[in-house]
């Protein structure tokens, strides 16, 4: 007997299917030795298919970029109560949010911080997006620390923001590595950078 035809996909399954091959291809090729046939290909799609979502490869990483850098900071956002007075108490939970939602989305995680080269607005974007991840995090230091100095902020900031990138990226090349440990150290590196005395490991623990 014949086999029954394939349903038919929807449109946001066709959407979903094409941002998730390009998303894995942009992260393990690079954005310019990806081209659009190899998209299609991959997603299980046509080419007019995806032009009917996005009009270029460059409108499709732009808005892969977006949505993974919301997806991303949405993570230890969720946990974070700005009414909890113990603001110690919820650096841990977040870090290991954002540190867990890299590990479960590793091609997103090395396409936003692995930088971008081959078209100047994407890479633009990129930047963007990183200076928006440095705004994020300084107004998180300053919940934390609310007497911040106004000129230590921004590269605060920048410093919180490149670390947690560097470590999601040497986790997912190193994924043995206790989740544990690299929370211990990010979260070290907040409380030194605005001077929350450190918690031994043993105190962390009770």
């Amino acid at each position: 007997m014949p086999s029954s035809p394939s349903p038919r996909l929807t449109r946001s399954e066709r959407r979903r299917r094409i941002e998730d091959a390009a998303t894995e291809l942009f992260a393990r090729r690079g954005y310019a030795a990806t081209t659009v046939d190899e998209i299609v290909r991959a997603a299980g799609v046509t080419k007019p298919m995806l032009y009917r979502h996005y009009e270029s490869k460059r409108e499709l990483c732009i808005a892969l970029l977006e949505r993974h850098r919301d997806e991303l900071v949405a993570a230890p956002l969720a946990v974070f109560d700005p009414d909890e007075g113990d603001r110690r108490s919820q650096l841990v939970p977040m870090v290991e949010a954002w540190l867990e939602h890299a590990r479960r989305h590793p091609d997103a995680t090395r396409l936003l911080f692995i930088p971008i080269t081959g078209d100047p607005e994407v890479e633009r974007t990129q930047h963007e997006l990183h200076a928006r991840q440095r705004a994020t995090q300084v107004a998180l230091l300053r919940e934390f620390a609310p007497a911040l100095d106004e000129a230590e902020a921004e590269p605060m900031g920048e410093v919180v923001r490149a670390s947690l990138a560097a470590v999601a990226l040497w986790w997912l090349n190193h994924p043995e590595a206790p989740r544990e440990v690299l929370v211990q150290v990010l979260v070290r590196l907040v409380e030194g950078l605005i001077g929350i005395p450190a918690e031994s490991p043993e105190s962390r623990e009770r």
